[in-house]
């Protein structure tokens, strides 16, 4: 275990490695400028009698030429793909000087998991790095956020997708070189 940084900007990875059953990244996120955002960290899962659940551990998971992507941000619908409504994370605030950390656990053995695709097991031994993306909106009126209750009763504030998809911004940090994974 060791803290990891690949970047002098406001996304910093500080905790990287294997548990016997998980992936785990830890992150800050600096807030910079002059305004506060709104930070599309928040997932859920939702249940089969339609409840959602607010899954502070969970990130987006998918493997691009080597490389594990996990993001936390608000993914567009493919084209392919028709859904009643689309999935849009939670977000949290973060103003000017503040700071927000996470962390994020990819149960072993990784799976792709995007909320428009279908779930398909991903070959460890094929991937090399990992990249962390978090997406986030600019300062934006609060009025234009939803307010809700997951099902466990936790308050939760989202965006409408329509704007949201189109003024979103990210920050990145990696691909930064997988730690070894521990024995069993």
């Amino acid at each position: 275990m060791a803290e990891v940084q690949d970047s002098s900007g406001p996304l910093r990875v500080t905790e990287l490695r294997f548990t016997q059953d998980a992936l785990v990244l830890r992150y800050s996120l600096h807030g910079e400028g002059k305004a506060p955002v709104w930070v599309l960290d928040q997932l859920y899962s939702t249940s089969r009698a339609g409840y959602y659940h607010l899954e502070p551990e969970r990130a987006y998971v998918e493997a691009r030429d080597g490389v594990l992507l996990l993001t936390r941000a608000l993914l567009p619908v493919p084209d392919d793909v028709e859904v009643e409504s689309p999935e849009v994370p939670c977000v949290r605030k973060l103003s000017p000087g503040e700071s927000l950390t996470g962390e994020i656990r990819v149960p072993l053995p990784p799976r792709e998991d995007q909320p428009y695709r279908d779930e398909r097991v991903l070959d460890l031994a094929s991937l090399h790095s990992v990249t962390l993306r978090i997406g986030y909106l600019p300062e934006m009126p609060e009025q234009e956020l939803h307010d809700t209750k997951d099902d466990e009763g936790r308050p939760c504030r989202y965006p409408s997708f329509g704007p949201a998809i189109t003024r979103q911004r990210f920050v990145e940090v990696g691909p930064l070189p997988l730690p070894a994974r521990p024995t069993p």
